[in-house]
């Protein structure tokens, strides 16, 4: 039986004003808040179809027209002021007429102070970059904060994470709304909440957390659903969806939520009641549609329903929202029809080798804006080193052409271990190198030269997915060719639809003197997995791989994978030599690590630049005691005097300049001693040094 739950309006107008700032959201904002009530409403109020609240205010340039939004007792509107000036409510309307509540005190509104930056754009000037409305450049830089666990032990909150980030200059949150910390507006774990009506404490918690951005200089990218919801597989919620038939809803299965027509019609109304709620903050750098929509059993059932969906929904945020913000989605990046819509690539990766799946974007030459919304380590699936794990992200991402950090995924680490400061010391290097002030800068090759060689180590640089080549070559001067887009998946004969993903692997090496090659594995399903090994076509070595039971089903894949500790070691002698891997037992093998011994230079170098300008990221590939240094080659910077400029990674300060020359075709200059790492940015000797960046507050409530 249907039950009445909206009570009669009452009437009152406040002006709330607010002020935030960052290289995520800037000084001045004034929000400007009316709430009133409305004559003549019918049905549900937080239905658009049936309650379509819009109000007009008059302010400098001309009238703009917003949507109205039902808090539980009253209607509201808020709206953003971009220039000084008086603003007039000057009409309500409900379904297109208007309406005259029984009184507005006040109507107008003197504004002082207004938004001067305005919302993240992609800059029309250069597709991979994002701007302010006021042109000012905005790098994504922050880590996930996607919900707070059931029973976890007191910690921080998100606005309290947000305060933190804020003093280290980290401008950049993902939050999801999920139904087990009361952040979905439509589904609470601990209640029934009727179909198409919402929660008005999760509402208000989206309130403190869009203040706490303001306040913080935070940017929000809210991720609007999550694979879980409808899947059966894959973090699976299914079971529990209050919109699921098996639990008193009307859907017959997981699939159905891309196609049924009630449930769009609930999706449009939620999302307009967020645009209407929260749209006006510029804190909300995107709308993310899904969190890995690729999880969904949809998405293995029927993918052209969810690349519609993506679009139809797309297309009505679109219509929706005055203040434009930007939309995306996560998922893989080569299913093109999912990415139509989305104004920037999101991608995920968890994959064995940091730095090498750093390259993996890079290496798909995409076609607009792009960064990793998560990243982590696959090592055994933990993250047995948090901080080198964020540190690698940090400085390999900075030293990419990605258009945002690569934002770290466990919140909780950062949190429990304090390292917040790794931020300020990124933030601290792009405020000081002026690295986000040039358009392009194109990757670098930067030859290091050391007394000694050392062990080359790489890993896959993606997870579960198609090997974007089977071919690889490991140079001596340490670049691997083609290792950014290799799989970590090798793939057995069981199943014909995955073999093609990865079906081996052919390694070109090059070694000054006879040497081992090494391939450590960490993972194999319950068919077992046999690596086969070849040098220049002789078959050389060969690695089987068996689960601790052999009680296992040889006709069909298992569900339960099985994690290993296994290393295959290959002699290889000196010269060039290709190396193929194979897998020809019958399911697929994690591939952890590659070791090639006594291969490359002791120091390690990525770095991009132009012909006036480069910055790299120069670290030890193998820890050790004493300092090691070396002599490095940078190309193409154009003939004259330069600064190098070596910056400290963990404590976020310069160390020293010296003074380097170009001939026009290579600068070369000394490392000097380093016990980890450093960053350098070069640039011409005469160019102005950059100020320290300074930390600031903007809160005016």
């Amino acid at each position: 039986m249907k039950r009445s739950i909206f009570p009669a309006l009452a009437l009152n107008i406040a002006l709330i004003v607010l002020a935030c700032t960052a290289s995520g959201v800037r000084a001045g904002l004034g929000r400007i808040e009316a709430s009133f009530d409305v004559p003549g409403v019918q049905g549900n109020p937080f239905d658009f179809v049936q309650n379509d609240v819009q109000v007009t205010i008059r302010q400098p340039g001309g009238n703009v027209t917003l949507p109205a939004f039902y808090d539980g007792s009253t209607w509201r509107v808020r709206h953003l002021p971009k220039s000084a000036g008086r603003y007039e409510i000057v009409s309500i309307q409900r379904n297109g007429v208007i309406v005259t509540p029984k009184s507005i005190q006040p109507r107008t509104f003197d504004i002082t102070e207004f938004s001067k930056a305005g919302y993240i754009r992609i800059d029309p000037q250069n597709k991979f970059r994002f701007i302010h409305d006021d042109g000012s450049l905005y790098y994504p830089l922050g880590f996930n904060h996607a919900w707070r666990n059931k029973g976890e032990p007191p910690k921080p909150s998100i606005p309290e994470t947000m305060a933190k980030m804020h003093t280290v200059g980290a401008n950049w949150i993902r939050i999801w709304m999920n139904h087990w910390d009361l952040k979905n507006l439509d589904w609470r774990e601990d209640k029934l909440i009727e179909p198409g009506t919402f929660d008005m404490d999760v509402a208000k918690q989206w309130d403190d957390i869009l203040a706490a951005a303001e306040d913080n200089a935070v940017a929000i990218q809210l991720t609007l659903q999550h694979h879980g919801q409808v899947s059966t597989r894959a973090d699976p919620n299914w079971q529990i969806n209050p919109w699921n038939k098996a639990n008193g809803g009307w859907l017959e299965s997981a699939e159905d939520f891309f196609t049924d027509e009630k449930v769009r019609a609930l999706t449009k109304a939620k999302y307009r009641y967020i645009i209407a709620r929260y749209g006006y903050s510029p804190a909300i750098m995107s709308w993310e549609l899904f969190n890995e929509v690729e999880g969904t059993d949809a998405y293995r059932s029927n993918q052209p329903a969810v690349f519609d969906w993506h679009q139809k929904m797309a297309a009505f945020l679109r219509e929706q929202d005055p203040y434009h913000h930007l939309i995306s989605t996560s998922s893989r990046t080569t299913d093109a029809e999912l990415w139509t819509a989305m104004d920037y690539y999101n991608a995920h990766v968890y994959a064995p080798d940091i730095v090498t799946a750093i390259q993996s974007l890079e290496s798909e030459r995409l076609d607009r804006a792009y960064f990793y919304g998560e990243i982590g380590s696959a090592a055994f699936g933990s993250q047995s080193n948090p901080t080198q794990t964020l540190h690698d992200c940090l400085w390999a991402s900075l030293m990419s052409q990605s258009s945002g950090a690569a934002q770290y995924w466990y919140w909780d680490l950062i949190e429990d271990q304090d390292l917040f400061s790794q931020f300020g010391a990124a933030s601290t290097f792009l405020t000081q190198s002026r690295l986000l002030s040039f358009q392009t800068l194109t990757p670098i090759e930067v030859v290091a030269k050391t007394d000694k060689r050392t062990a080359l180590r790489f890993g896959p640089g993606t997870g579960w997915g198609a090997s974007r080549t089977t071919h690889f070559e490991a140079r001596p001067t340490g670049f691997v060719d083609g290792v950014g887009g290799m799989s970590a998946y090798l793939q057995g004969t069981l199943n014909e639809k995955n073999k093609p993903m990865f079906p081996f692997m052919e390694l070109k090496v090059n070694f000054a003197q006879s040497g081992k090659l090494s391939i450590a594995v960490d993972e194999i399903t319950q068919s077992g997995a046999q690596i086969d090994v070849s040098v220049d076509g002789k078959p050389t070595a060969s690695l089987t791989l068996l689960p601790p039971s052999a009680q296992h089903d040889q006709d069909a894949p298992q569900q339960h994978n099985v994690r290993v500790n296994a290393e295959l070691s290959v002699p290889v002698g000196a010269g060039e030599h290709v190396v193929r891997i194979e897998n020809n037992g019958r399911d697929w093998v994690h591939l952890r690590q590659f070791t090639l011994d006594d291969y490359a230079p002791q120091l390690a170098v990525l770095g991009k630049g132009n012909s006036q300008f480069a910055t790299m990221w120069i670290y030890r590939r193998e820890p050790g005691d004493s300092p090691v240094e070396g002599t490095l080659s940078v190309p193409d910077l154009a003939k004259g005097d330069y600064s190098a400029v070596f910056f400290d990674t963990d404590s976020g300060s310069v160390l020293r300049k010296q003074n380097v020359t170009s001939d026009g075709k290579t600068l070369s200059f000394p490392t000097g001693p380093l016990k980890t790492d450093v960053a350098v940015w070069i640039e011409p000797a005469s160019a102005t040094p950059a100020t320290q960046p300074t930390t600031r507050s903007f809160k005016t409530r």
